[in-house]
């Protein structure tokens, strides 16, 4: 045997993926572990037990179809926030604009209901939906030229049109969109109501839970979206070269990638995953367009996205844990005893054990990957007859 073949490291005996796959999955508990740790040592210091705490907000979440359809619910929203940010993540962007995009698609999408009630019920629904994502396209389609055409960062494009957009629902609600209701009545403002023929249906009826829940074929279409970000990365060119600007711009210019091009491209389907946001309460929960709507959800689905490490299946259950804890703090209130803060302090918490704890864990899997190089390399370099 050679003398410097006893100094080769020796190689690891599972494949990279199955050394990834299991790295990743001590670093998801390990992360989860020190969330509960540190949720625990709050809860008792409000003098609270944190089994009870804890059972309070998953008995809230889990105690019969009807409560777990409603998580569902909840989280549908949030899957489509934090798919419109991953998409942007994955190459090297921040569209922090969801929140915009999501209330100019809304209008959109109101207006389509109402201006296109004379379609058919199988059409005026995909209408509708089709009619928000090009609002969040369009929408989109903004910040994405002026950082290509102009340099202008995203980050400081986007919040401008967060606040645009906001003024445009205002407007919209005021003027186009405002509903002809009697004189004299006491209402907040609001659109017409949209034909039954625009409206979501629910599940309830087919899984044998209350329509309280909120729980409509939107979840499933969220599911589906998630799948097409996934075959977008995974499966298609675009995703690749995605992938690549993000990770090295410099490197993905020199590959004879157009860097600008794909910029706009990502940026135009996370504004159709974003318009998409603001369809669960337009369509499902209010039927209408309202001026009390709901907000911040393209800002929860940043959260999201950070919990997932912008992976779009994981989006999916991350969404799910963000619903559970979301609706929790109703419990926490009433069977624990504590403050609302509680459960924003304990999402902040796991989101940063998450972010700290895969850091470790990325550099981990990084080191590895490079032992076992050297330990090919070597190998792979020795003359013919090296004993």
């Amino acid at each position: 045997m050679a003398a410097g073949a006893a100094s080769i490291p020796a190689a690891p005996t599972r494949s990279p993926g199955v050394d990834a796959a299991i790295i990743q999955g001590v670093a998801l508990l390990v992360a989860l572990g020190v969330a509960l740790l540190s949720g625990s040592l709050i809860a008792v210091g409000y003098g609270a037990n944190p089994i009870e705490v804890y059972g309070a907000i998953l008995n809230f979440a889990f105690r019969d179809g009807t409560a777990f359809a409603a998580v569902l619910a909840t989280a549908t929203p949030l899957v489509f926030s934090a798919l419109a940010l991953a998409v942007c993540f994955k190459a090297g962007l921040f569209n922090i604009g969801v929140e915009g995009q999501y209330l100019f698609a809304m209008v959109i999408a109101s207006a389509a209901a109402l201006g296109l009630d004379f379609l058919p019920a199988f059409l005026h629904l995909p209408a509708v939906l089709v009619a928000g994502m090009a609002g969040g396209m369009l929408f989109a389609a903004v910040p994405a030229v002026l950082k290509v055409r102009t340099g202008a960062h995203e980050v400081v494009t986007t919040i401008m049109m967060n606040g645009i957009a906001i003024s445009f629902v205002a407007w919209a609600l005021t003027g186009p969109l405002k509903a002809n209701l009697p004189s004299g009545t006491n209402a907040d403002l609001r659109s017409e109501i949209f034909p039954t023929s625009a409206l979501m249906p629910r599940l309830g009826a087919f899984l044998g839970i209350e329509d309280s829940s909120q729980f409509s074929w939107l979840f499933l279409v969220s599911i589906l979206a998630a799948l097409g970000v996934w075959v977008l990365f995974r499966r298609m060119r675009l995703g690749y070269e995605a992938r690549a600007v993000g990770a090295s711009p410099g490197s993905a210019q020199a590959g004879g990638i157009q860097i600008g091009s794909i910029q706009v491209k990502v940026f135009l389907i996370s504004g159709a995953l974003a318009g998409l946001v603001g369809m669960q309460q337009l369509l499902v929960e209010r039927g209408a367009l309202v001026q009390n709507y709901e907000a911040l959800l393209g800002f929860s689905g940043i959260a999201v996205a950070f919990l997932a490490r912008n992976h779009p299946i994981g989006i999916i259950f991350a969404a799910i844990v963000w619903s559970v804890l979301s609706r929790g703090d109703t419990a926490v209130q009433l069977d624990a005893g504590l403050p609302r803060e509680f459960v924003i302090i304990f999402q902040g918490i796991l989101i940063m054990s998450v972010v700290v704890v895969y850091e470790i864990a990325s550099r981990r899997l990084a080191q590895r990957q490079l032992q076992r190089a050297a330990a090919v390399e070597p190998i792979e370099a020795a003359p013919e007859g090296t004993t």
